[in-house]
């Protein structure tokens, strides 16, 4: 935990310095109207942005465009899972009560003596 936040820390203090020493760079950018002088580190994380903006919408695009028939899989597995655990449990259960039932043969002869 701590390894992370001191990663984290430095992550942003890497990115304050670089940002920091390119304040002086700047571009023009297009995008349905000329911006001028826009710094390249601001340009940077408007395009990160814009490509994690995206990747989401594909994403999601992808999900919905996805045939029923995978959904009605991943259901049906899920369906056979249970059904395999449900049956190692009562396999567990029948393994149990013969362990139970040996034990009460053993101690018969025991009390009949």
């Amino acid at each position: 935990m701590i390894i992370s936040l001191i990663l984290i820390l430095l992550l942003i203090i890497f990115m304050a310095f670089f940002i920091g020493m390119n304040l002086s760079n700047a571009c023009t950018f297009w995008f349905f109207k000329t911006y001028t002088d826009l710094p390249v580190a601001v340009l940077a994380l408007i395009a990160f942005g814009a490509g994690i903006i995206f990747a989401l919408l594909f994403i999601l695009v992808a999900k919905m465009r996805a045939p029923a028939s995978d959904a009605e899989v991943r259901a049906q597995k899920k369906l056979e899972k249970k059904a395999k655990a449900e049956e190692k449990l009562r396999l567990a259960k029948e393994k149990q009560a013969e362990k139970e039932a040996k034990k009460i043969k053993e101690r018969k002869p025991e009390a009949e003596v």
